[in-house]
């Protein structure tokens, strides 16, 4: 069950990173405003996200992790990410599309960085 938990979680990893470069490819490429599949990507982004942080948790407590770093970087991820995400979809819908840009670039770095902490595991 936990070995299956783990490709779960990098699995939804991976699809989150994805829909979110996908998120922020439709902010670059929007006219002017959220259209219908820019919304369809951006909840997916979200969910999966979400999906993402819940079986985290689940994996922390399970695998004794709880006391180490990961945890506490992965919420910093999921929590930004929704932050970040909603603040770009508000910006898209205002037509500030500058703003709307640097807030997708934040979703994507923190998901890149957090990402990468999970995979090279340095500490």
């Amino acid at each position: 069950m936990y070995v299956t938990l783990v490709k779960a979680h990098a699995g939804l990893a991976v699809l989150a990173l994805a829909l979110t470069l996908v998120w922020a490819v439709m902010v670059v490429a929007a006219k002017a405003g959220p259209g219908r599949a820019s919304r369809l990507a951006y909840v997916g982004a979200v969910a999966s996200t979400g999906l993402v942080g819940l079986t985290g948790v689940i994996l922390a407590f399970a695998g004794g992790f709880v006391t180490m770093a990961f945890p506490w970087i992965g919420l910093v991820a999921v929590a930004g990410h929704g932050i970040a995400g909603a603040r770009s979809q508000r910006f898209l819908a205002a037509d500030r599309r500058g703003a709307a840009i640097a807030a997708a670039a934040v979703q994507v770095a923190l998901l890149l960085v957090a990402y990468g902490v999970m995979t090279a595991k340095p500490f």
